[in-house]
């Protein structure tokens, strides 16, 4: 009888200890499935709704400048950053030929090299906050990560006229075989585009082609226009367009119109 009564308690402690466990293994497998819900409402509140977001500050600041920027987001992720920042004069910093050297002297890099390392940094790191300082660069840098950051917490930009207000920026992927690499910008204002920028980097010194001198003789003497007309002509003819495709050869300046007309519709395109 006391033998059968042993049994029968082991039995009981047998079935409640395979009870607990398996009560035990129920409630962390339930625990476990609420923390990946949890985890997954976390990514799904972080993840960016996507758009085009922009921002500019309000007034210029002591030295007559202002910041813009235009963050474009697709599938949750930051693909497009476009800073800069622009004078009561409606000049960007980045196309200022005077500034950059003046800048390069004093700090070792120029607006063009500080911003284009803020813009790919913001799109690797995915956050404003994330974003490192550009040695040489900090209020830029401050400026930019203060501005990427309150043009995320806003609502996307809506198109007018097919276009989206904001910045928008293109550059050649490499220097052609003279040395020289192009860029553009435009801003878009109620749809329409503002005001454009374009230029050509030399890569041995930084100088702009626009205010090269001596290779505007030369090309004067060959064409009878300059890089610095040739771009002004274009700019003009584009904001009077409204469509890179429309624009005309200008007389002289072939492969500078060519270069024009593809980078403005590749930023433009990124306005749509």
């Amino acid at each position: 009888m006391k033998k059968l009564l042993v049994v029968s308690l082991v039995l009981l402690m047998v079935v409640a200890l395979v009870a607990g466990c398996s009560s035990q293994n129920q409630q962390q497998g339930q625990q476990q499935e609420q923390q990946e819900q949890q985890n997954q409402q976390n990514e799904q509140q972080g993840a960016l709704t996507d758009g085009t977001y922009y921002a500019e500050e309000q007034e210029f600041d002591d030295h007559g400048w202002k910041g813009l920027v235009t963050v474009i987001v697709k599938d949750g992720k930051i693909t497009n950053v476009f800073y800069d920042e622009i004078n009561q004069e409606g000049k960007l910093k980045t196309f200022d030929p005077e500034y950059g050297p003046r800048m390069k002297e004093k700090s070792g890099t120029t607006p063009l090299e500080a911003i284009t390392k803020l813009e790919q940094a913001l799109v690797e790191k995915q956050k404003p906050e994330d974003v490192d300082t550009v040695t040489g660069a900090t209020h830029t840098s401050d400026r930019f990560k203060k501005l990427a950051a309150e043009a995320l917490k806003g609502s996307p930009v809506e198109a007018k006229d097919g276009l989206k207000d904001g910045l928008y920026k293109a550059a050649e992927a490499d220097f052609d075989d003279h040395g020289w690499k192009a860029i553009a910008a435009v801003v878009i204002k109620d749809g329409k585009i503002q005001s454009a920028f374009f230029d050509e980097i030399n890569k041995d010194d930084g100088r702009y082609k626009s205010t090269d001198q001596e290779y505007a003789k030369n090309m004067e003497a060959k064409s009878g226009t300059t890089p610095a007309k040739a771009i002004e002509a274009l700019s003009k003819s584009l904001i009077e367009k409204q469509d890179a495709a429309q624009l005309d050869t200008v007389t002289g300046a072939t492969g500078t119109t060519n270069k024009f007309k593809n980078l403005m519709s590749e930023a433009l395109s990124l306005a749509k």
